[in-house]
């Protein structure tokens, strides 16, 4: 099995192009651009489109955007109780377990954030545009990929998914540290676990082998062929 893990962060790349005008259109906290910025973009147009698009990851606004932070939470201890229960490697086992502990941590944090500034956060947070959409796409698919496999392939996918929500993780965290300063304290101490979450799933993926083992088991049983007797001549011919 290849690892394409970078399958999505493809799809995204694909998505730099197509959303660059909508984001020119207006991304959440952008000013008009001066003529040393727009000189600049003329240089280096992919790197200010990817630039747009991941702002467009961002939600609008700090109570959407805790839910969303919330939404990124749940969505990481839910597949991590997942690989808790299917992962049969131990290392593999001790990082969901990981996961799921530093997820709730964080889960905590921001809910008594948005209690001590009385902000009601929304449990069905949704996309907003087609950059949200496509993520939220395909997070759902992964998931769906995940309940069906099992074994080397589930580690294989698991470990490779959690290297792209926690890089996409951190480019929320990191641009919504832009456009919302005063989070700046909360999301400063994020920033380095949501590090090294992908950091250690992405050594994890290198350690797995290239690839899948065929998993211990009862073997199905072949059926035992006849035995073969050598034919003997009709009597008349016998010596």
């Amino acid at each position: 099995m290849k690892r394409c893990w970078w399958g999505r962060w493809a799809l995204l790349g694909a998505m730099v192009v197509g959303s660059s005008a909508m984001a020119q259109q207006g991304v959440p906290g952008s000013k008009p651009q001066t003529t040393q910025e727009k000189h600049e973009k003329k240089l280096h147009p992919m790197e200010d489109q990817a630039r747009d698009v991941s702002k467009m990851m961002v939600a609008d606004g700090i109570p959407a955007f805790l839910s969303q932070l919330q939404a990124i939470n749940r969505r990481e201890i839910s597949l991590a109780e997942i690989a808790h229960e299917k992962a049969w490697t131990p290392a593999v086992q001790q990082y969901a377990e990981r996961i799921v502990q530093d997820h709730k941590k964080a889960e905590k944090q921001i809910a008594d954030l948005a209690k001590q500034r009385n902000i009601q956060l929304d449990p069905a947070v949704k996309p907003l545009n087609e950059v949200q959409f496509r993520i939220d796409g395909a997070t759902q698919a992964t998931k769906a990929k995940l309940e069906v496999l099992q074994g080397s392939l589930f580690e294989q996918e698991y470990l490779a998914s959690q290297v792209t929500a926690h890089t996409e993780a951190i480019q929320i965290v990191t641009f919504g540290r832009q456009l919302y300063p005063d989070l700046a304290p909360l999301l400063d101490g994020l920033l380095p676990t949501l590090r090294e979450h992908r950091d250690q799933a992405y050594r994890l993926l290198g350690q797995l082998p290239s690839e899948p083992q065929a998993q211990a088991g009862p073997q199905p049983q072949q059926p035992q062929q006849p035995e073969q007797r050598q034919a003997r001549p009709p009597a008349g011919e016998r010596r």
